[in-house]
């Protein structure tokens, strides 16, 4: 995790400032066992705002990533977005904005990279796969014709199984 002063999300909000950070993607240690390779940088934007009683912010986080397809096992580059609107509040205080994500702790001692990588990571496609079109190549004898002469040696356990039924 990229260490940095803690953000004062009530400070900031306040005065309506915008943050932009880079950071690059080796410095997360929990989105590095879902990569490829620890490849590339992250963007993430964070403009604050009072949202009724909280300090609030617009969080917009994009990154390329190099992930494993599960498809064919290679490398395949996906883009990452995110856009979020968090309040920087517990869940389920009183007059929280609908549609917002709350954070919880203290607002005065944010950490944004730990807020920027759990975003990433729910940006993460499901199943990372290679695109239609893109060329994707299987591990070698997955994904091969069977040969006739396979089908004709195949094995059929409940072959005998009709015969037996007729009795």
């Amino acid at each position: 995790m990229p260490s940095e002063r803690p953000l004062d999300a009530v400070g900031l909000a306040r005065t309506e400032a915008q943050v932009e950070r880079e950071f690059p993607v080796a410095a997360f240690a929990r989105l590095l066992d879902r990569l490829a390779a620890p490849a590339g940088h992250v963007n993430a934007r964070a403009e604050f705002r009072q949202a009724g009683q909280w300090p609030a912010a617009r969080l917009v986080v994009t990154a390329e990533v190099v992930l494993t397809s599960q498809r064919c096992l290679g490398p395949v580059r996906r883009a990452l977005a995110s856009e979020a609107q968090v309040v920087f509040a517990d869940e389920g205080a009183p007059g929280l904005p609908e549609g917002s994500e709350t954070v919880g702790g203290d607002p005065h001692r944010l950490d944004f990279a730990a807020l920027v990588e759990d975003e990433l990571l729910l940006a993460l496609p499901i199943i990372p796969q290679h695109e239609a079109g893109e060329a994707c190549t299987l591990p070698a004898g997955e994904g091969d014709e069977i040969d006739a002469s396979d089908t004709a040696e195949m094995r059929r356990p409940f072959a005998g199984l009709k015969d037996l039924l007729k009795h």
